[in-house]
């Protein structure tokens, strides 16, 4: 259920929630908010993946990337009812599930129990929007191992280019990092399947053999 994984709804508020939710799909490449439009809504994901897209010195910016069992939102579009200096695009086929301002804030004033939940989405969006600002200020490849240890499934799942926006370097850089990176894993591998290899007798024998050398 949408917001339980925050904290557990009582039961009138998620009979309430259920009766206002509406269930969407959108295609790959669909537009869910576009730059300029003030957000309506904020959405669940049930499956599938997307990005905010921004624009800095005329270039696009992979913002952020959400996939399953996230919520979306423009925060200060959204929250403040303003234009959205983003644009929100599915990645693949989604399907969300949405709730418009106004029932929001009305499920505020007849749950006092659901303005956690806002604390809560403000709390968690806002650090980690600081978290990747100062993640792109990172060499690329503290980056990249940023993105393995805390986005892992990422990789693989939505195309290097758009990682590589995301991550603020060029797509020759991403790719060099991730072949890196994975060089790294290899060695690190033979490296502890050597030190947990067996002493049998032969390579006892071997051992003494040299010893005796």
């Amino acid at each position: 259920m949408l917001f339980d994984h925050i904290q557990p709804l009582s039961d009138p508020l998620r009979q309430y929630l259920i009766s206002i939710l509406r269930r969407i799909e959108v295609r790959r490449k669909g537009i869910i908010l576009e730059r300029g439009k003030v957000s309506k809504y904020i959405y669940f994901i049930e499956e599938g993946a997307v990005r905010a897209v921004r624009f800095e010195k005329g270039k696009e910016r992979t913002a952020w990337l959400m996939m399953e069992g996230n919520i979306i939102v423009s925060v200060e579009s959204f929250f403040l009812q303003q234009p959205s200096t983003e644009t929100i695009e599915a990645l693949e086929g989604c399907i969300l599930h949405c709730i418009s301002y106004e029932e929001l804030y009305e499920a505020y004033k007849r749950f006092p129990e659901f303005n956690l939940h806002r604390g809560v989405i403000l709390e968690k969006y806002y650090p980690q929007s600081e978290a990747r600002n100062r993640m792109r200020l990172k060499k690329a490849r503290d980056k990249f191992e940023e993105l393995m240890i805390n986005q892992p499934d990422l990789v693989g799942r939505i195309k290097d280019k758009i990682l590589a926006s995301y991550l603020g370097v060029s797509p020759g850089t991403f790719s060099l990092q991730k072949n890196q990176f994975a060089n790294r894993l290899k060695k690190e591998a033979a490296k502890m399947a050597k030190i947990n290899q067996p002493s049998g007798p032969a390579t006892i024998d071997k051992k003494m053999r040299n010893r005796k050398k």
